[in-house]
């Protein structure tokens, strides 16, 4: 991981970053190996939106925000999560603060997420609030990920397509829009009132990737049935959607961005894993009614 490099400017005090700088000079950071102060740095390049925040008003909701919206990078999600606890237990001992809200927890499962079946799917498009509702929509069709659906602006969108760099791989994607989506647009756009597509209903405002994420999670765990996925289901189910049409791993990666078409021919085994097994069973009862 490429080590942070921190902005030349000073925090206020008992702010967020204020308190990593004071714990980057005490014993117990300087006792870390060579190799832990790198991991450690790296990590807290991810901080660089809270690091102004007054580490008092931090809430375990915020940690809960900051780790989903590296659901997509589990490893790198739990990392954020240590360092959260790090920071606040050394805030407690100082006085800062009078508890951790980080303690306890839980990590992200390391693995594959689960895709979004279409069961899922059609339960949020009929139950979700319209911001969030917005947001599968988008997923679903575009298939990218969260922290790119919430930079989408309205002059990224042609009427026909939309332009996508990605956060991650720093990619440029022509999407086109599939009609349902572009009748989706059309709609969004008569009463926008920010330059971004998706919109915090709170603020009016673009979202960014904490409160984005916080918002979702909320979402979903508003509703029982949805109980065991993330957000980032949907890209697998945007992908999924794309083998099951017919096209190829080449195809689904020109739409997703993908850089590995490993992950991307798993979706397109088993699109065609059903199509021959629906033929075999079509096949037997043609061949039962025959007999």
């Amino acid at each position: 991981m490429r080590e942070y490099r921190y902005p030349e400017r000073r925090y206020e005090p008992r702010t967020v970053g204020a308190i990593v700088e004071e714990y980057r000079r005490s014993p117990e950071y300087s006792k870390l190996a060579p190799s832990t102060k790198k991991d450690y740095l790296g990590v807290l390049g991810k901080f660089e939106e809270v690091l102004h925040v007054p580490i008092s008003d931090v809430r375990r909701r915020h940690i809960l925000g900051m780790r989903d919206s590296y659901a997509d990078r589990p490893g790198l999600a739990n990392s954020i999560i240590s360092i959260w606890s790090i920071l606040l237990k050394f805030a407690v001992d100082r006085e800062y603060v009078l508890a951790n809200p980080a303690a306890g927890v839980e990590r992200l499962q390391l693995g594959e997420w689960e895709r979004w079946p279409d069961r899922a799917v059609d339960f949020a498009l009929t139950h979700f609030k319209e911001p969030m509702r917005r947001a599968v929509v988008l997923a679903l069709y575009t298939g990218q990920r969260s922290s790119d659906l919430i930079k989408m602006r309205w002059d990224d969108y042609d009427g026909s397509a939309i332009q996508v760099t990605q956060k991650k791989t720093g990619t440029r994607l022509w999407v086109p829009c599939h009609a349902d989506l572009k009748a989706e647009l059309t709609e969004w756009k008569r009463n926008a009132t920010s330059v971004t597509i998706l919109v915090n209903p709170a603020s009016e405002q673009p979202w960014n990737r904490i409160g984005f994420s916080n918002a979702v999670r909320l979402a979903i765990k508003a509703h029982p049935e949805l109980k065991g996925y993330v957000f980032h289901g949907l890209r697998k189910a945007s992908a999924s959607l794309l083998a099951e049409a017919g096209c190829s791993a080449l195809e689904i990666a020109a739409i997703t961005g993908h850089m590995s078409l490993k992950n991307l021919e798993i979706y397109t085994r088993q699109a065609d894993q059903r199509q021959r097994a629906n033929a075999a069973i079509a096949k037997l009862e043609n061949y039962r009614r025959k007999t």
